[in-house]
């Protein structure tokens, strides 16, 4: 009986006018060779094929960074944009290939490169709606007219320089409008391209954590996501809030137990773990201390020398603007 590569030769030879591509007189020609090979002979074959998809597909650039064309169902060619990140290790696939053996077979394993960790970073910024702000929120950006610009901004440079490394926290609080999210969301989007950040704002976040926390094991996930990433950039923690004391009078109103309790809890975890942790806050260190001093003094303690207050004057404000009456 003829072997599958004696027929694919036979059929090549009698039909020399019809053209054949030279992938299909290739593959005769190899299967006919490993046919007579010994078993050994056809295992180390294998060995040697296997390997060399594997070093091909490592060595073929992929498109997360500029992004690429899928077929939908509703299209059949949509863009995926890319994350602007440039991996030298997966050439932006993703992932890298490699071959482990199994009871004498080669099997091909993808294991999920590092960089990952950093497009998710970036896929949960601008799903967060940061994303335009990390583009205009820049230290170059930032407006340096006053000495108490030029220091947040030096506390900002200093931090990322010498504080992240040592699990330090960042505060900024004080004046509104002074520029506290800007100067930031600087230092969230550089530590963006190193580790993987959270940014919350604190009003937003705290509501929705509060409304499952009956439900224990989604409450659990979302607040562990806060406790275990790398960086998290609380933004407007504990918002002041003006609303009708218990007399009816209108004051600025504390935050609830059930802010403090939610706070003290991520917080406490990333305080223990010596987490970075950035917070920007129109309250001074020593006004959340009345608010909580568990809760204030872990800050302060984490935060060191990178905690700066912003004196409380309109003028600071940059949301207004000079306005004439006629």
């Amino acid at each position: 009986m003829e072997s599958i590569g004696a027929v694919l030769q036979r059929l090549l030879a009698e039909s020399p006018e019809k053209p054949l591509s030279d992938r299909l007189q290739a593959l005769a020609e190899r299967i006919c060779k490993e046919e007579a090979m010994s078993p050994e002979e056809r295992r180390r074959a294998d060995e040697e094929r296997e390997r060399a998809k594997c070093e091909a597909y490592n060595n073929t650039p992929g498109h997360l960074k500029d992004g690429y064309y899928i077929s939908t169902i509703q299209s059949d060619s949509t863009f995926v944009e890319g994350d602007g990140y440039d991996c030298p290790l997966c050439m932006n696939r993703g992932d890298t290939m490699v071959l482990e053996e199994r009871n004498g077979f080669l099997y091909e394993r993808h294991y999920e490169c590092k960089c990952m960790s950093i497009r998710k970073s970036v896929w949960r910024m601008k799903q967060s709606g940061l994303e335009k702000s990390i583009k205009e929120y820049t230290f170059k950006r930032f407006e340096v007219k006053e000495q108490w610009q030029q220091m947040m901004m030096d506390l900002a440079q200093r931090y990322l320089s010498e504080g992240v490394a040592d699990g330090r926290w960042l505060f900024i609080g004080g004046q509104p409008g002074c520029g506290k999210t800007h100067i930031c969301t600087a230092v969230a989007g550089k530590l963006l391209y190193k580790m993987p950040v959270i940014y919350a704002v604190w009003p937003q976040i705290s509501k929705k954590l509060k409304s499952i926390v009956n439900e224990a094991d989604e409450y659990e996930t979302e607040v562990g996501k806060l406790q275990e990433v790398d960086v998290l950039y609380f933004d407007d923690f504990f918002k002041p809030v003006a609303g009708e004391d218990r007399y009816g009078n209108m004051r600025i109103l504390p935050p609830t137990a059930a802010d403090i309790k939610l706070a003290f809890e991520i917080l406490n975890y990333r305080y223990i773990n010596k987490k970075p942790t950035i917070i920007s806050s129109e309250w001074y260190i020593n006004e959340l201390a009345d608010l909580d001093e568990a809760t204030a003094s872990r800050i302060a303690e984490r935060c060191g020398e990178f905690a700066m207050m912003v004196g409380r004057d309109k003028s600071r404000n940059h949301r207004f603007t000079v306005s004439t009456v006629v």
